[in-house]
């Protein structure tokens, strides 16, 4: 039978190695996802599409140090002779009559989106990875610790380290 002063040392000594390793495996399951979604994007064609209106989405927080404003814009773009109208969340201060690149879906140029921050999702599965070799690192060095300690407990019981 375990006692429950086993299953709490259990605890204190691996629980924290464990979080870790499982925090890890969730980030690195969203990089992942974030890069097969990234990746599915590569092939789409890119265009530039004209601003037709642009408003103020969300203003820069000095107190924060960023430093760009957002703006949802309405944008007019041709594919294969069709004309698109659409809006992009969170665009880049532009008047009306600027461009801006985009890319389409080819099987629905409705949808719409852009290549940024194409190294965003390697940095997840990069901080996932350290995460789970923090916590393999951490289980190991209290094993470790533990077993030292165990073997120290028994020479002194039987008076060798007197």
């Amino acid at each position: 039978m375990i006692s429950l002063g086993r299953i709490a040392k259990f605890e204190r000594d691996y629980s924290y190695g464990g979080s870790f390793i499982f925090w890890g495996m969730i980030v690195l399951a969203v990089g992942i996802l974030c890069l097969i979604v990234n990746n599915s994007r590569l092939d789409y064609p890119e265009i530039d599409a004209e601003v037709t209106g642009a408003e103020l989405q969300h203003e820069a927080d000095p107190e924060d140090n960023a430093d760009t404003d957002t703006y949802r814009l309405n944008i007019r773009y041709t594919v294969d002779g069709v004309e698109y109208e659409t809006v992009y969340e969170n665009g880049p201060m532009k008047k009306v009559g600027d461009t801006i690149k985009i890319d389409y879906d080819p099987s629905d140029p409705s949808k719409i989106g852009t290549h940024t921050a194409a190294w965003f999702p390697y940095l997840i599965i990069a901080a996932g990875v350290v995460s789970i070799i923090g916590g393999i690192i951490s289980i190991i060095r209290n094993y470790k610790k533990n077993r030292r300690l165990k073997e120290q407990e028994e020479e002194w019981s039987n008076g060798q380290n007197l």
